[in-house]
């Protein structure tokens, strides 16, 4: 009897986990919104996601994502929200999703640097 209740608990706490590894925004899992790039609205890079900014109630809430740059310009980290992002498959590879924003690479690089 003692084992169908801890089994019972246990499974009851099990299904709010498997929920939020699901997914963590925008369709997406933590794992591949870490591993996305940023592309523009033609669907070119122009930077990779490093970080996700999550809010007090564990809701992935916009990305620290790395601007790409010409050399010697140093890339820029900037925090982008979520709102106007969508994930779209990288192409060449399904199983792998891009980041993707209507956002200028100017206009991203006006927004305030981000030391995350």
């Amino acid at each position: 009897m003692k084992r169908i209740i801890v089994a019972a608990i246990a499974a009851a706490f099990a299904v709010p986990c498997v929920a939020v590894a699901q997914s963590a925004a925008l369709g997406l899992t933590r794992h591949q919104l870490e591993d996305a790039d940023l592309v523009d609205a033609q669907g070119r890079e122009i930077g990779e996601v490093e970080k996700l900014v999550v809010g007090p109630n564990g809701n992935v809430t916009g990305l620290i994502v790395e601007i790409d740059q010409r050399d010697p310009t140093p890339d820029r980290r900037v925090q982008i929200p979520l709102t106007g992002l969508k994930s779209v498959p990288e192409r060449g590879d399904p199983g792998d999703h891009n980041i993707q924003t209507q956002r200028s690479v100017a206009e991203l690089l006006a927004l305030p640097a981000s030391s995350g």
